[in-house]
């Protein structure tokens, strides 16, 4: 629930909207359900909170994930200011969601916290 600075959102806030934009994407080009999901810090006001809403989250999204074949990657969906396939949406969501992991790394270094390094595999 910190946060680095006055106007700054708290970090629990951006990884709610990172957890729940992913299965926005993921339930929006599987089921054409475009509806933003709503989250909440009072709702999930702790670590274990934000964890299990996570893990149901996933769960939901591996079952969309499996909806999704190959030849589903060139569909377009034009529904927004662009045609757009559902390549570009998967693709939009990978970037949204690295766009946020930057901000809370900003956001622990600010703290003067060390963010946990990621485990690349390459």
């Amino acid at each position: 629930m910190s946060k680095p600075c006055p106007e700054c959102k708290e970090i629990g806030e951006i990884v709610l909207h990172m957890v729940r934009s992913v299965e926005f994407y993921m339930r929006g080009v599987t089921t054409n359900q475009w509806e933003p999901l709503r989250y909440s810090l009072e709702q999930n006001d702790s670590a274990e909170a934000i964890i299990g809403l996570t893990t149901d989250v996933f769960k939901r999204v591996e079952v969309y994930a499996d909806m999704i074949s190959s030849s589903d990657l060139e569909r377009e969906i034009d529904l927004f200011d662009s045609p757009a396939t559902v390549a570009d949406l998967l693709l939009e969501m990978i970037e949204h969601s690295i766009h946020h992991r930057g901000q809370i790394t900003v956001y622990y270094r600010l703290m003067g916290v060390a963010p946990q390094t990621i485990p690349y595999i390459v």
